[in-house]
């Protein structure tokens, strides 16, 4: 059975007036070693350009990076200086878009999963801190646990009711965009993973399974992710 092919969403910065991609290569890894064949994906610019290549994969992921303007969610930057460049966060968006109406299974990756919820009308909290005092620390590595909802898409691909994840976001979901719905939280009440309802496999998880990659947890999403790119999850579930 040939591999599925699996498209990646890179970073993307401009320093000194210079573009550059840059990307992760766990990313790479963890598809690779789940059964798929990974493809990393240039920037585009409208839904036109990623329908053209959207046709030629059978799985997204949404990678991380610097934070979506505010301005996307009705909102003033309070930290201007963390911003993405606005071209990848147009080519994001349209990714996202084009693959949730291509029936495509999507999986977010901390920013990505900021992505997914703000494309759809959903919005963030700008900083941790800030918004939610006494909020466990959530950036530079940090360990915490999750409390997976029963039911959702998480919970069946991870089997589990809580899991032990890292945490390198000091932004967080803030109102859940529609068509979504909470996976997963924090402790401290913060959300951990949304997904969509209407899908067969949408899922944004807050942390960074690409670093904890040996982890039964990232094992079994990146498993269920692949799957679901073959067809194989709607069958099986």
């Amino acid at each position: 059975m040939a591999r599925p092919v699996i498209g990646i969403a890179p970073t993307f910065s401009i320093i000194d007036g210079k573009s550059k991609y840059s990307l992760n290569p766990n990313y790479v890894s963890l598809i690779a070693e789940n059964g798929a064949l990974p493809v990393i994906l240039p920037l585009v610019g409208n839904r036109e350009e990623a329908r053209e290549l959207l046709e030629r994969v059978e799985g997204l992921m949404l990678t991380g990076g610097l934070d979506i303007d505010p301005s996307h969610y009705g909102q003033t930057a309070r930290h201007p200086d963390m911003i993405a460049p606005r071209e990848r966060t147009i080519s994001d968006f349209a990714f996202a878009r084009e693959a949730k109406d291509r029936g495509m299974p999507v999986l977010g990756i901390c920013l990505g999963t900021q992505t997914l919820n703000v494309a759809f009308g959903g919005t963030l909290l700008q900083h941790i801190p800030d918004d939610v005092p006494g909020a466990l620390p959530h950036e530079d590595g940090a360990q915490h646990t999750i409390r997976i909802e029963p039911g959702t898409i998480l919970a069946r691909a991870l089997g589990v009711e809580s899991a032990s994840v890292n945490s390198f976001h000091h932004q967080a979901i803030g109102d859940v965009a529609p068509g979504f719905r909470v996976s997963a939280r924090s402790p401290d009440g913060i959300v951990e993973a949304i997904e969509r309802t209407d899908h067969p496999f949408i899922l944004g998880v807050h942390w960074h399974p690409e670093r904890i990659s040996s982890s039964d947890t990232t094992r079994k999403l990146l498993r269920a992710f692949v799957d679901a790119t073959r067809g194989a999850w709607a069958t099986a579930h």
